[in-house]
This record gives C-alpha cells, structure tokens and sequence, in this order.
C-alpha cells in the first residue's frame, strides 16, 4: 500500500514532477530525443486519474486552474489534416520538419479540461482527432495510438517524399504550455486541499 501523503508533501512532489519535466525538455532541446517518453510519464503523473490513481491536481485540488494553450484553431472546412501547436520548420542539412513554437506570444488561458481532455491538437489525414491528453497517454503507454500519417508526407523539390511525423514536438510543445502555465503559481495557496490524509 502506497503512503498516504500531506498537502505540503504532494505540494513538493508537484514541484519536482515540473523541475524534471524542464530537465527533460532541456535535454531533448539539446538532441535526446529518447526522453519524450519520460515526459509524458512524468504528464500524465500530472494530470491523468485512473480507477487506481488520482492525478497530483486531483489530489491537491487544483482542477479549477487555467492553462496556457498555444493551439491554433481548427478550420474544420480545412481539407489537410491539423497540427495546431506545431509550425514546419526548415533547415537546409534536412529539409522541411514540424518544429514546437516555443513561443511566449501564443499563450492564451483555457480551463484545465479543455486543454486537458477537450481541445484537439492534432487531426489526422483520416479525420481522427487528439487531444493533449490522448497523445501523452498513448506515449506513456497508458493508451493505444493509432495515427495515420499519411497526411505528412510531403515532397522535396525533386520529387521525392518523406513522412514526418510530429509526435515528439507535439509533446515538446505541451510541455512548454505546461511549465509556462505552472511558472508563477503558488500552489500551496491555490491548492483547494485543506484537510491531511
């Protein structure tokens, strides 16, 4: 049986949860790109309740919180498919490729669980749509994603085509809303949990 923490304790782990998640995006900013793996296990820890586990928002009853989002909006008369926290990226050794944004001026505030559960981020070329919290889920093998990518494949000015896929800068990029949305909160004084387990 797991220890029952205190609000100061669950407090502290919030806060580590966060420092190794910017330790993680540091490290595959720097080319590791093995870690999106370890952070969205360390997301999902985050946000994700299960029938065996509450979230640490959950348990320090931090629901009521707003995230930024960076999320373009979906065109749904749009006929490709919606990547809508990325923006393509070229460099001249590798050619066309998404990239995060990473960007300060497309933050805007949604609730929790619209940016959670409700938006979608990412519509395939077969119409499937993903939210933040199914694409980190599936990552953290606590979900199966099936995405077809054919929509993202593009061509190069000879003629030849490549598939890009954009998983792991999709990942990237909710981490970045993520520690933007938790840099200035107190969360001993937002937390709505005032009782000790």
């Amino acid at each position: 049986m797991k220890p029952i923490l205190n609000k100061p304790e669950l407090v502290l782990l919030l806060q580590q949860q966060i420092t190794v998640i910017e330790i993680l995006c540091n490290g595959y900013d720097g080319g590791d790109e093995s870690v999106i793996h370890a952070i969205a296990e360390k997301i999902v820890a985050i946000f994700h309740n299960t029938n065996h586990s509450k979230a640490l928002l959950s348990l320090l009853k931090l629901g009521h919180l707003d995230m930024y989002c960076s999320s373009e909006i979906y065109n749904p008369k749009s006929l490709t498919n919606f990547i809508g926290l990325l923006k393509l990226a070229h460099k001249a050794a590798e050619g066309w490729s998404y990239a995060a944004k990473l960007d300060h001026s497309d933050l805007k505030k949604v609730s929790l669980e619209n940016w959670w559960n409700n938006k979608k981020v990412i519509i395939d070329s077969d119409g499937n749509a993903f939210t933040r919290a199914k694409i980190i889920k599936s990552l953290a093998n606590s979900d199966t994603l099936i995405l077809d990518t054919s929509g993202w494949i593009i061509k190069d000015a000879e003629g030849n085509k490549s598939s890009i896929n954009p998983i792991a800068e999709t990942v990237r990029q909710i981490a970045f809303e993520l520690l933007e949305s938790f840099k200035d909160i107190d969360l001993n004084k937002e937390s709505k949990l005032r009782h000790k387990y």
